[in-house]
């Protein structure tokens, strides 16, 4: 299972961790891992480029992402509710596959 955790405080996002794999399908044919690297490393790459919010951002080939943000304003946290929302909205579809949290 794909585990995605949201660190919330203050009513802002100071971060994420999405781990595992959700053996859906072998490697390479899983629809639901390629979904979620796909949404989360998009979603970082435009918090790293586009709004330099990212404190830290750590990954591994073994299914493990990791977010911490330096700051965060509107866009930040839009940018990871909408991220929040299409996974959960992956998580409805495939439940066992997913799970998605918010911790504040």
């Amino acid at each position: 299972m794909i585990k995605a955790v949201f660190y919330k405080s203050k009513n802002s996002f100071k971060g994420f961790e999405i781990s595992g794999h959700s053996g859906y399908a072998k490697r390479g044919k899983d629809i639901i891992c390629a979904s979620v690297s796909s949404l989360s490393l998009h979603t970082a790459r435009i918090l790293s480029d586009e709004c330099e919010a990212v404190k830290t951002l750590e990954q591994n080939d073994t299914g493990w992402l990791s977010i911490k943000l330096k700051s965060t304003d509107e866009i930040t946290d839009m940018l990871i509710k909408s991220l929040i929302k299409t996974l959960r909205e992956i998580q409805e579809e495939y439940s066992g596959y997913l799970l998605v949290e918010v911790k504040e």
